[in-house]
């Protein structure tokens, strides 16, 4: 069952990657900015660049919006519902997007300290509430709300989601990590040509990172077709 999912998962990306980064495409201007202030403001200096909230927060604002992007799209596309459409999905990104993010805090706040206490508490955290990500996205419902469903809902999914997710995340850190090397040959190009590479180069990190959310939105339609069938 969770190779099916992942299966699955890499299918339905691999599927759609063209289409995930045309709809990732408006994303530029923030990553513009943010390899603006990295390179021409920073010079590229870690130390600088960790210290500049400017930078941070466009960063974390780009990757809640891909990702409340990338699981409104697979959303639709699972329901056949027609809501593909870069304006909707657009729509339901910045409608969602503070729900999303506090979702993400609150969840990442809780995983961590599970982490600490011995892991296990943590991956068992990770499968439980990583869900409500799709259900702020699915549901319109307040960050507490969905972490409150995906508790109660995920009982006897979350080995599957965690494990999916622990599978899944050394093949992006791979790809990001190649990313980053590739940004790295172009230490002595002109400024302005480093911006431009860097930010496209975000851009392809931020659509290789959208698998878990997929992964996310098949478990949780999983639930959903399982609560049905019981429903009846």
């Amino acid at each position: 069952m969770i190779f099916q999912r992942l299966n699955e998962t890499l299918y339905f990306f691999w599927h759609h990657l063209t289409d995930l980064l045309w709809r990732l495409s408006p994303l530029l201007p923030l990553l513009v900015l943010a390899n603006y202030r990295q390179y021409y403001l920073h010079a590229g200096d870690p130390v600088k660049v960790v210290g500049d909230p400017t930078f941070l927060i466009t960063q974390a604002v780009a990757g809640v919006l891909a990702l409340g992007l990338s699981v409104r799209f697979t959303l639709a596309v699972a329901r056949g519902d027609g809501g593909t459409g870069a304006a909707p999905l657009w729509a339901a990104a910045l409608d969602r997007s503070l729900a999303l993010a506090a979702a993400q805090i609150l969840a990442g706040i809780l995983i961590t300290a599970g982490l600490l206490l011995f892991i296990l508490p943590g991956l068992y955290l990770m499968g439980m509430l990583l869900p409500a990500l799709v259900i702020v996205m699915a549901e319109d419902v307040p960050a507490t709300v969905a972490l409150r469903a995906a508790w109660t809902r995920f009982r006897h999914l979350w080995g599957g989601v965690t494990l999916g997710v622990l599978l899944l995340l050394p093949a992006i850190l791979c790809v990001l990590a190649g990313l980053d090397a590739l940004g790295q040959l172009l230490v002595n190009a002109p400024l302005a040509l480093r911006v431009g590479a860097g930010s496209l180069l975000d851009l392809v990190g931020l659509l290789f990172a959208q698998p878990v959310g997929i992964l996310l939105v098949r478990h949780y339609e999983l639930e959903r077709r399982g609560a049905a069938e019981a429903g009846h």
